[in-house]
């Protein structure tokens, strides 16, 4: 569909350039024929033989030449036909264009052509549903140039799923079928630094990153898998990050439960070789860690646990130093495996 609407555009655009093109040759054409019949045959100056042509094709009309022949009088008639007819025909063109709004379009579809050429290093999201439109919000919070692709979505629809609406201009929206060249082509697709495939079907986001690929060898694709199962034709069509969605939020919500306790407030749980680690935060009010240094505590050495930043005042400070204080009104952002934390929180946690 979106393949089809595309070529369209082409056509159209094509179309008409050829027919202002037919329209003044065909003018020029009857122009010159008529000016030389009066010049040659008739007698007229070069002048008189030029004005009389341009008044009788816009049938303006100031009255009969004195001294037009009887051929003369029927060679009028026909180049007033002649002219009305090429002058009437290409109007009626541009203006049943106008009317279908195919011209609108194409207009369109050339101003958003000219705001990707100016761009350089973009991402490229292919998708508007769900997924795509999370991506873009966080892209925009990144400041991060962007352009979407969606056979689907109208853009009133996309700038509508934007958090910031500030920065809904901040995206251009491409519409047509991502797996077509010609579309990537129009998104920048050799000008972009990364393209994120999020269709929810894995063939088709297989077959946007080939052709993607193809196009610039170079860029960074990540891709939603809907089956796992086809992992290796991702990473065999080039993907370089392939991230199957449903079964990492699967994962997320068993973890949140499953290492759920009362005292903890988890950011994240990882897997990593087979281990479990875990980002929480801990409020040192009311532990054993107030007024120690946290070079004491030995961390590291007992439990395998960092402690990577400190919350004051909403501030937060990344990388305190050994020699740092805890104090009652500060929170600790803590990182380490799942049981050294089970065991850091016996040990100081438990009052």
């Amino acid at each position: 569909m979106a393949k089809t609407e595309s070529k369209t555009l082409g056509v159209i655009e094509r179309n008409l350039l050829n027919r202002v093109k037919n329209a003044l040759v065909s003018v020029l054409l009857i122009f010159l024929i008529g000016t030389l019949y009066y010049w040659l045959f008739e007698g007229y100056s070069l002048t008189d033989a030029i004005f009389f042509v341009g008044i009788t094709i816009s049938t303006v009309g100031y009255g009969m030449h004195e001294q037009l022949s009887a051929f003369g009088k029927f060679f009028t008639v026909m180049l007033i036909f002649a002219g009305l007819s090429v002058v009437l025909y290409n109007v009626s063109y541009v203006t049943a264009l106008l009317v279908e709004g195919e011209l609108i379009k194409l207009m369109k579809q050339k101003r958003v052509e000219r705001k990707v050429s100016k761009m350089k290093d973009h991402v490229i999201v292919v998708g508007a549903g769900n997924i795509g439109t999370q991506v873009i919000n966080q892209l925009l919070r990144l400041n991060e140039p962007v352009v979407a692709i969606d056979s689907l979505v109208t853009e009133e629809e996309l700038r509508e799923k934007i958090t910031d609406s500030s920065k809904t201009n901040n995206v251009v929206f491409v519409k047509g079928d991502a797996t077509s060249e010609e579309v990537l082509l129009r998104a920048g697709i050799k000008q972009a630094r990364a393209l994120v495939t999020t269709l929810p079907n894995d063939a088709l986001n297989i077959f946007v990153t080939l052709t993607a690929k193809n196009l610039n060898p170079n860029i960074y694709v990540v891709s939603n898998i809907s089956n796992i199962s086809n992992l290796t034709k991702f990473i065999y069509a080039g993907v370089d990050h392939p991230i199957a969605t449903a079964e990492i939020a699967g994962l997320k919500i068993v973890e949140a439960l499953t290492f759920l306790k009362k005292r903890e407030n988890i950011i994240d749980v990882l897997n990593i070789s087979d281990k479990a680690f875990q980002v929480e935060i801990i409020d040192i009010k009311n532990t054993k860690l107030a007024g120690r240094k946290i070079e004491e505590l030995k961390l590291k050495e007992k439990y395998s646990v960092y402690i990577i930043g400190l919350l004051k005042d909403k501030a937060l400070v990344l990388g305190p130093s050994k020699n740092e204080v805890l104090t009652d009104d500060s929170k600790a952002v803590l990182f380490g495996e799942v049981n050294g934390l089970s065991k850091f929180r016996e040990d100081f946690l438990n009052t």
